[in-house]
């Protein structure tokens, strides 16, 4: 259902391979993009886990709790992510306003190279999210849930992206 689709570019890939393989991909209805090195996550997930690692570093350190961390996504950032991406909103708000902000915030940011000792110590008490064993009709990880409620956020994510990419 998600329409990005990262063709990664190696050393043995040449330019033309990786033009026909994009214009393919954007023929079916796909939205491919160029990743122009072999790294690991590529593009996408790099990303996304560089945004996992402040969010579990925030519960670690006791700033903020696992809720109150999404809803800061959802309800702010998040919201304009599919119209403003980030390389977009630091163009509207300026490079000099981007820089002075990093220049503020990056150095108090998590840049552990490491999986979280709360991840670690989360797998060990099973805490697992949706996949972990029921106790007391409810499955735990950094939030508790029902069976119901399990099958409310799965259900509503696919309700979310055809609306979001289909307009029904």
């Amino acid at each position: 259902m998600i329409p990005l689709v990262e063709v990664v570019k190696t050393e043995a890939t040449s330019d033309e391979v990786a033009e026909t393989v994009m214009d393919i991909l954007t023929r079916a209805g796909k939205k491919p993009v160029l990743c122009k090195k072999d790294v690991p996550g590529f593009i996408a997930n790099r990303m996304q886990h560089a945004l996992w690692r402040e969010a579990i570093s925030i519960v670690e350190r006791g700033i903020a709790d696992a809720k109150t961390v999404d809803d800061a996504c959802k309800y702010s950032f998040g919201l304009r992510l599919p119209y403003l991406p980030p390389l977009v909103n630091s163009d509207m708000v300026g490079t000099q306003l981007t820089y002075n902000i990093h220049d503020y915030v990056l150095k108090d940011l998590e840049d552990s190279h490491a999986p979280s000792p709360l991840l670690k110590e989360m797998i060990e008490e099973g805490k697992m999210g949706f996949r972990a064993e029921t106790i007391n009709g409810r499955k735990t990880g950094f939030m508790s849930y029902t069976e119901e409620e399990i099958a409310e956020i799965n259900g509503g994510l696919n309700e979310y992206l055809i609306k979001m990419l289909y307009n029904k």
